[in-house]
């Protein structure tokens, strides 16, 4: 298992010259790269951009300290873990993905055409290939999810490809949620909406898609607004220490903007804010709700650990009223799905909160509701 949950300050810096230097070493140099990184017309997979006539590039990003420069879109792009994947097929980019880290979760029906066409390549669901590998595929970007998908003292995996090893090949790195990031917040995701529209030109799509997640957000702040925040336990897994998310986990956030309170919200520490307590510790609180970390895929995973809560915790108010909601890997991150986790848990939360009126419009994204019992 591996977790990682952005600063909400949501906003990106992006920076474009009024009009593109055109000098012939940077010329020489862009020809150079192209030809290294495989981006040259005729290279299966990807997409490949001949000059930018439309005054759009160069455009640079700051990310994770770094100014990101792009002459003009990538076109070999490696995606990974799949909340960064599904931000980019979301935006309609899938054609310029050449390989993916292989998928945690069923992906959403109207980006299973796309993740069934890039290629996985990958050692398991949270770990890129190494840097030989990598190599070989030529990508232009790694779109990363967080930082230790590529090489460094956070990497998930010896042997990954380094920032400056990417850049030597003429690859730029992108990623979600950066070492600094702490606590994550739902911001990131917005703020990675907007980078990546900057980037592919597709800024009025990706400023749709921010929009509509912030307006279902602002509903569902909406109807729980005045109401007392129901306490939530959220279990990630683990019988003794018992893992869960501190008030620098994005889940926090998520309980928050549901119209709940984390029992450890008060708590700090753990990495991306998960941390392992004592089955006393959990004993000493008292949620109305489980919040489970469970795969989608697999209803047996959520049935064990409710099983496991009930049995563990009978004294407790969630125990004793049988109330569980479920999240799972690439919705309790920063990405396409949060939303709807959000949304799932406040009728959870606050069921009266949403009978009086129908349903907001159909949203972006989707996934199957989550009931009061945790069922999907």
């Amino acid at each position: 298992m591996r977790w990682w949950s952005l600063s909400t300050t949501g906003h990106s810096a992006v920076a474009r010259p009024w009009r593109a230097r055109s000098r012939p070493l940077a010329a020489a140099l862009l020809l150079s790269s192209a030809l290294l990184t495989g981006c040259a017309t005729g290279v299966q997979g990807g997409v490949t951009d001949q000059p930018d006539p439309s005054g759009h590039y160069p455009v640079t990003v700051e990310n994770c300290g770094r100014e990101v420069t792009f002459d003009r879109a990538p076109g070999r792009v490696y995606l990974g873990f799949q909340s960064a994947a599904e931000v980019f097929f979301g935006l309609g980019l899938g054609e310029r993905a050449i390989a993916q880290i292989t998928p945690v979760d069923t992906p959403l029906p109207e980006q299973a055409a796309d993740f069934d066409r890039v290629p996985d390549e990958s050692p398991d669901s949270y770990v890129p290939v190494g840097k030989e590998q990598m190599f070989g595929l030529r990508p232009d970007l790694l779109l990363a999810y967080v930082n230790s998908e590529y090489g460094g003292p956070d990497q998930l995996a010896p042997g990954l490809a380094t920032v400056d090893d990417l850049q030597a090949i003429g690859a730029r790195v992108y990623a979600l949620v950066c070492p600094e990031d702490t606590p994550v917040r739902t911001g990131f995701t917005y703020r990675a909406l907007t980078d990546l529209g900057a980037i592919f030109d597709v800024e009025e799509r990706a400023a749709e898609v921010v929009d509509s997640m912030k307006a279902r957000i602002a509903e569902v702040q909406r109807r729980v607004a005045g109401r007392e925040p129901v306490p939530v336990f959220y279990y990630y897994g683990g019988e003794g220490p018992i893992m869960t998310g501190t008030r620098d986990a994005f889940v926090n956030e998520v309980i928050a903007l549901a119209g709940g309170s984390n029992v450890f919200g008060d708590t700090g520490g753990g990495r991306r804010g998960f941390l392992d307590v004592s089955q006393e510790r959990v004993a000493a609180t008292d949620p109305a709700v489980f919040l489970i970390g469970a795969s989608p895929n697999d209803d047996k995973d959520l049935a064990a650990k409710t099983d496991y809560l009930y049995r563990t915790f009978p004294q407790l108010k969630a125990s004793k009223d049988k109330r569980t909601a479920l999240t799972y890997d690439t919705a309790n991150t920063p990405g396409w799905r949060f939303v709807d986790v959000v949304e799932d848990l406040a009728r959870t939360l606050h069921p009266d909160a949403f009978d009086a009126e129908p349903p907001t419009s159909a949203p972006p994204t989707s996934a199957p509701p989550t009931s009061a019992t945790g069922e999907r």
